[in-house]
């Protein structure tokens, strides 16, 4: 048999490819070893298997769990609420201090000094109030990165995806700031990782790929030093790798080890870096990374937590290319929890002409509205460049 390149995370990174045909019952007996109950094979290229779900019908049953998830209300004060547009320029100076917050903190730790916690509490106070005012401003600010920096903007979206999660759990305000901090905080370690391997535009070596895992390590250590962090904070950078399945790192700890804060944190740390643009690595539509959520969640995530935040985000996040009725497309700028079909579009392109058109705003819940919302867009088969519009 040939194993595909689909739910194939289980490879080592460091292997030279992370797909072929299956040559051993040594490889085999490695596989089971890891734990692994199912992969996925290509059977044009290798022999079938008495029983089985193709891939097509698997993305179906991908898709279907997305559609049957149960809508959840906003959370909040809804009178509180503004518009994304009118919360967009407060959201991105918030979003930029951050980012500079979180720029010192990494240049005072490679400089052996004290990380300011005063400073990276008020940046998540202000993230959290921005939050509050409208969250989907944040959100689509969270989808304009640069590949160049990385680290501060992955540490920063990660943050303000706790906040969004722990909101719509309706946690406690104190217990939000802290998941906030901690999400900030979570790839401090990082700081302390050689930059050709942190950097490197290509696969990592065995070795060098163990020193990248250290930097939740080196994280630890830099945190427990720290004065003013809270317990859970510490927490999100020592438990954000780790997998119910035992499968993570550093620990390699299990299910009943890892803290409903670490498997959070893990669900928005992958969401966050799989759909972000990398010198290796293209990022997925925000829809096609929720799928992934999902099939992760048959072993390594927590599969309550996945689909809660799936419903926090919505089925059609903030950042989805969608594709509407009236030859129209454009990008969500607001999602819509209660309705996911009918969130908030800023429409740009033309699907007849394959052009773009004059920017509208338009929001598919209105009753007088004339579009309808018909699937999700490959921004990049289209070559289009979805940044500018959010």
């Amino acid at each position: 048999m040939y194993v595909s390149d689909l739910h194939n995370h289980w490879v080592p990174k460091n292997n030279a490819t992370r797909s072929g045909k299956i040559g051993s019952q040594a490889t085999i007996d490695k596989i089971k070893k890891l734990g692994i109950q199912e992969l996925f094979i290509d059977t044009e290229k290798g022999l079938d298997c008495p029983e089985g779900l193709p891939a097509d019908e698997q993305k179906q049953v991908q898709a279907q769990q997305l559609d049957s998830l149960q809508v959840q209300s906003d959370v909040g004060g809804v009178g509180k609420r503004v518009s994304v547009i009118e919360e967009h320029d407060r959201a991105s100076r918030r979003y930029l201090a951050a980012r500079n917050v979180l720029d010192g903190v990494l240049n005072d730790v490679k400089n052996h000094q004290s990380i300011d916690v005063v400073a990276v509490e008020a940046s998540s106070e202000a993230l959290l109030e921005s939050l509050e005012s409208n969250e989907n401003a944040l959100a689509c600010l969270s989808h304009i990165r640069s590949k160049d920096s990385y680290l501060l903007e992955h540490s920063v979206n990660v943050g303000i995806l706790l906040g969004i999660f722990g909101r719509s759990l309706r946690l406690e305000d104190s217990i939000l700031k802290e998941l906030v901090i901690g999400g900030i905080l979570h790839d401090i370690g990082k700081i302390l990782v050689p930059d050709a391997i942190l950097h490197k535009p290509g696969k990592l070596e065995s070795n060098e790929w163990e020193e990248m895992k250290r930097h939740v390590t080196y994280g630890e250590k830099i945190l427990d030093v720290t004065a003013g962090l809270s317990d859970l904070s510490r927490s999100i950078c020592r438990l954000h790798h780790e997998r119910l399945d035992g499968t993570g790192y550093p620990h390699g700890l299990k299910e009943s080890e890892i803290n409903r804060f670490g498997r959070m944190a893990a669900i928005c740390d992958v969401y966050d870096a799989i759909t972000a643009d990398r010198v290796y690595h293209e990022g997925m539509a925000p829809d096609m990374a929720l799928r992934k959520l999902i099939e992760w969640s048959i072993f390594h995530l927590d599969k309550n937590l996945v689909y809660d935040f799936i419903r926090c985000l919505s089925a059609y996040p903030v950042g989805s290319l969608v594709q509407l009725s009236r030859n129209r497309a454009g990008v969500i700028i607001q999602a819509n929890r209660r309705s996911p079909r009918h969130p908030v579009v800023r429409i740009f392109y033309s699907s007849t002409n394959r052009l773009q058109v004059e920017p509208v705003v338009v929001d598919l819940a209105d009753k007088g509205c004339t579009y309808d919302l018909v699937g999700t867009l490959d921004a990049r088969q289209l070559g289009i460049d979805i940044k500018p519009f959010l």
